[in-house]
């Protein structure tokens, strides 16, 4: 986990997306946590996977509702 002040943050902007890749930077404020920024790849990672994720529940309360169709069904469908 990396952790910076926002005035280690500021000092090394541009060198940031560079060095984080995938990883988060947990950023600090008076000692608090404060942001957390991260690389555009990164974020766009996070929300396919969120987005997945949410597919999966989906797909799961759908089944125990019962609704489903039976495999047959479907690719006689398509």
């Amino acid at each position: 986990m990396k952790i910076a002040t926002i005035s280690q943050m500021k000092a090394n902007a541009a060198n940031l997306p560079d060095e984080l890749g995938l990883a988060p930077l947990f950023v600090t404020q008076n000692g608090k946590e404060s942001l957390v920024v991260q690389t555009h790849e990164a974020y766009q990672h996070q929300q396919e996977k969120m987005a997945f994720m949410t597919l999966l529940l989906n797909s799961r309360k759908d089944i125990e509702e019962g609704k489903t169709t039976p495999i047959d069904d479907f690719l006689s469908s398509i």
